[in-house]
């Protein structure tokens, strides 16, 4: 795989990813402006909540399905795709009990009320369609329609907000809850139409050994998700407890944490959307690990070159992006923002790494460096809370993500018997650099002009390197 056939698919997922950041970003201004702090902590809840029902009751089907299908031969891809239906079709139905079952709970043990339990069981009702839309994203990343899956986060999206909105404005708290189950909703009919179309399969009778190989490989995929969302959902919560009975400064507190992290993870989200639907499946594909390990580089070279733009200007103009993106009211996010965006580049390292890990590594060595990362992700922000205050919470983001990273490099070591190339660790290297003149020279320097000033030059080496790679492959 060459390194511009990288940088296309990037590009292409990127632009979908502009669409969807857009509208994200109307929805949060929108509940910013109604409801203040506590509406978006509201939404981060509701969001954690749905995050881990789902994830518990997809059982790692999204990346268990893509490798399934990918991994196979032509002649076995109908029964491949034919087993993953069958098999997230009775976990959409799990899923559905799931959140049933578990909404009060919740309800009581976040707010110690039922207050928000309607908004819980509302936005509850979209993890089924969360986990049926694995189902048909599977199945069009595997087959490499990466054009067919763009087109339909774009459309979905768009959808999502025109019926949507206008619930938030009428309805409040519950408005947001029916925005969510919109938000899975229109994706998985959108997903569905696409796949159904582009993805046509014979009637092929389901092997009990491929449900088998789902079942056995998304019992340690489920544990990494479980273990990712209950971190995230126990720093929320962190956050919330640590003003003790006043709920609602806890709620504005975890809205600001959601804005800031919201901010920070936005346009890099441009980039990283490219690693799973198109990076995945082709690493899992690879003959051996010297290939795998190349293609993971090509990756990591790809994301720094298409995301330091990115990263530049939220380094900027990350105060404007607060006011812009949420209100005034939100100030208290900004000295969170350095933070997270620091820790959302070391994804930049890690995560192609990790992608490498889950579609080639056994299950054991995936459970122990993820289960183990996600435990520090979440007791980092709960040991530094109490010294830092919320700011820990930012702090204990970015050193989770640094310390993945290096974990990373460590199970490349093993795996492959060396460390990662030198151009590719030069390549990180110099953008650490970049951002931490660009942080020093926005403390002397503020104003919109002095900021854009770094952008465009930082954009303009991009474009350059851009063009040159695709020239040189072609």
């Amino acid at each position: 795989m060459t390194f511009a056939r990288i940088l296309r698919s990037s590009a292409l997922m990127g632009g979908a990813q502009v669409v969807v950041l857009l509208v994200a970003a109307v929805r949060n201004k929108v509940i910013a402006q109604l409801m203040g702090p506590a509406g978006v902590g509201l939404v981060g809840v509701l969001t954690a909540f749905n995050g881990n029902v789902s994830t518990l009751a997809a059982w790692g089907l999204g990346a268990s399905g893509v490798r399934l299908i990918a991994a196979s031969s032509e002649e076995e891809k109908a029964a491949k795709q034919g087993a993953v239906r069958k098999f997230g079709l009775r976990l959409s139905a799990i899923g559905l009990i799931a959140a049933l079952v578990l909404f009060w709970p919740t309800a009581q043990l976040t707010f110690a009320s039922g207050e928000y339990a309607l908004e819980l069981l509302l936005g509850g009702l979209a993890v089924p369609c969360i986990v049926a839309g694995t189902i048909w994203s599977s199945i069009l990343q595997a087959a490499g329609h990466v054009r067919s899956l763009a087109r339909a986060q774009i459309l979905s999206a768009l959808g999502g907000l025109v019926i949507g909105l206008p619930l938030i404005w009428l309805f409040g708290s519950l408005g947001i809850a029916a925005s969510l189950l919109l938000a899975a909703a229109v994706p998985l009919a959108f997903t569905w139409f696409v796949a159904r179309r582009d993805c046509l399969s014979a009637h092929e009778p389901v092997r009990a050994a491929d449900l088998r190989t789902l079942f056995n490989m998304g019992g340690g995929l489920v544990i990494i998700g479980a273990a990712a969302q209950l971190a995230a959902y126990a720093v929320r919560l962190a956050i919330i407890k640590n003003r003790g009975n006043d709920q609602l400064a806890g709620l504005a507190d975890a809205g600001y944490y959601q804005a800031a992290i919201a901010i920070a993870g936005s346009l890099p989200a441009l980039v990283f959307g490219a690693m799973g639907t198109d990076f995945f499946p082709r690493v899992a594909a690879t003959k051996d690990e010297t290939e795998a390990r190349l293609l993971s580089e090509k990756q990591i070279q790809a994301a720094l070159l298409l995301a330091m733009p990115l990263f530049v200007g939220l380094i900027t103009m990350g105060e404007q992006g607060v006011m812009l993106f949420y209100a005034d009211r939100f100030a208290p996010a900004i000295p969170l923002l350095t933070w997270m965006i620091w820790g959302v580049f070391c994804r930049l390292l890690g995560w192609p790494l990790g992608y490498w890990l889950v579609a080639r590594g056994s299950m054991r060595t995936v459970i122990f460096v993820e289960v183990g990362s996600n435990i520090a992700m979440a007791s980092l922000p709960l040991l530094l809370m109490p010294w830092f205050g919320l700011a820990g919470a930012a702090i204990g983001f970015f050193a989770g993500y640094a310390l993945y990273a290096l974990a990373m490099l460590v199970v490349v070591r093993i795996r492959c018997g060396q460390w990662l190339g030198a151009k590719t660790l030069g390549w990180f290297i110099v953008g650490m650099a970049v951002l931490a003149i660009c942080q020093i020279f926005t403390a002397y320097f503020s104003g919109p002009y002095w900021a854009s000033l770094p952008i465009a030059i930082a954009a303009a080496i991009s474009f350059w390197a851009y063009r040159r790679a695709l020239s040189s492959d072609s």
